[in-house]
């Protein structure tokens, strides 16, 4: 019974523990990609600080579906 319980808690949990980690990679790859990039104006430079900025204030806040999202939008401007 313990040994099913404890698999059943890991099950559950694991997913929630994959979700919030993939705010913090998005993060590191935003961080990485702003050294490397030098082709961006200020306004643009400026957008992707804010947005990284607001995702890393949403994961903190445990709201890591609106982390996920402002992030990738980050992302999206780094590579357009």
């Amino acid at each position: 019974m313990f040994k099913t319980s404890v698999i059943l808690i890991c099950l559950l949990l694991f997913p929630f523990n994959t979700y919030a980690g993939n705010c913090l990679n998005l993060m590191k790859e935003i961080d990485n990609l702003l050294l490397e990039t030098k082709q961006l104006s200020k306004d643009q430079l400026s957008e992707i600080r804010q947005l990284r900025a607001q995702g890393e204030q949403a994961h903190k806040s445990g709201d890591h579906k609106e982390s996920e999202e402002m992030l990738k939008q980050a992302l999206d401007l780094l590579d357009g």
